[in-house]
């Protein structure tokens, strides 16, 4: 398992697919936040159940099928990358 990297996905909307650089697999995604602007949501890839959202509440995370408060709180891609690392399947 490799470290993450950010690939633009190309659509225009400021998303990033989450890709390792050892398996070049696509693991995640990272989303500009629509609801506190300049933020970003992590997405982690699970199989069988889809994009799920980091949620981080009272200094923990926990992966939620749907966007909500807590999911918007990376201020950069790289802190996105991180937590999409800290919560993807090994």
């Amino acid at each position: 398992m490799g470290q993450l990297i950010a690939v633009d996905r190309g659509d225009g909307m400021g998303c990033y697919f989450a890709a390792d650089t050892m398996t070049r697999e696509l693991v995640g995604e990272v989303i500009p936040s629509d609801y506190s602007p300049g933020n970003y949501r992590a997405g982690v890839l699970i199989p069988g159940r889809g994009l799920m959202f980091v949620k981080a509440f009272r200094g923990s995370e926990s992966l939620v099928d749907l966007t909500q408060v807590g999911t918007e709180d990376f201020t950069t891609i790289q802190e996105a990358l991180a937590a999409i690392s800290r919560n993807r399947l090994h």
